[in-house]
């Protein structure tokens, strides 16, 4: 399993190799010592998603932040009440 650094995966990427992941666990049909090494893999690709989302979360507050330099965090608008 080749050792991923989160600055060069990019969230799309890594999402698409957990699902990757977890559809081949989900199956069961791999051996223990590879399924294994699979959730290891999988593991390493949450912490990397999870990385990537808080990088964003910052980013966004940044963007957001009032006048006196406190973050102003505003609800999400969900699909729902735009529509």
């Amino acid at each position: 399993m080749a050792e991923l650094v989160s600055s060069q995966v990019s969230f799309e990427e890594a999402l698409r190799n957990l699902e990757r992941v977890v559809r081949a666990l989900e199956l069961g049909e791999v051996p223990l010592e590879e399924a294994l090494e699979l959730f290891q893999e999988g593991v390493g690709l949450v912490k990397i998603c999870s990385s990537k989302l808080e990088e964003a979360e910052k980013r966004i507050q940044l963007l957001l932040e009032g006048t006196n330099g406190q973050p102003k965090l505003q609800p999400a608008v969900s699909l729902e009440e735009g529509a």
